[in-house]
């Protein structure tokens, strides 16, 4: 069985994600013209560590903006068989390490969709969540715990602690 796989920062609210509907008759092409209403249309989810799995009512979605379990087609001729839906912000809470999403079509193949809940935001550019990566006091204690450290790492080390101090300087100048 496939999956489709994403890492998701946990407690993340108003998410949006693609999924593929391939078709049952020709599982290659995309399925077109599906949508929440079709007669046994479902969606449901769980969530590591818990023991009961939990229903989606499917509704309606609008293409860019987030309604739970708002389910849309994108485009049926630029992109068959891709579909968004609205995430239900409990299926990404603070408190499990994974969640399975799936979504039931009848007509169509929808692989599940696997969640891995982290405590960074994976789209961070600057240190990718960890903000200990630009603290200052690290640095400086990484200078005294290594005195064995030749003077030209040193001397790098300085240079990169400089440059950092004043990216930092300058995005808080921005925010």
């Amino acid at each position: 069985m496939r999956y489709s796989h994403h890492t998701i920062k946990s407690g993340t609210r108003s998410k949006l994600l693609f999924v593929f509907a391939r078709s049952g008759e020709a599982p290659t092409a995309g399925a077109t013209g599906l949508g929440p209403s079709i007669p046994g249309a479902a969606a449901g989810y769980a969530r590591e560590g818990e023991t009961a799995a939990h229903p989606i009512p499917l509704v309606d979605g609008v293409l860019g903006r987030h309604t739970t379990g708002g389910l849309v087609e994108v485009d049926p001729r630029l992109l068959p068989g891709v579909y968004q839906f609205g995430v239900p912000d409990a299926v990404l809470a603070d408190g499990s390490p994974r969640a399975i999403l799936m979504l039931r079509l009848p007509g169509a193949i929808v692989d599940p969709v696997e969640v891995a809940l982290v405590a960074y935001d994976p789209l961070d550019s600057w240190c990718m969540g960890v903000e200990g990566l630009a603290n200052r006091r690290r640095h400086e204690f990484l200078r005294r715990a290594l005195p064995r450290l030749t003077e030209m790492e040193l001397a790098l080390g300085e240079e990169a602690e400089r440059e950092l101090a004043a990216r930092l300087r300058s995005d808080e100048g921005e925010g």
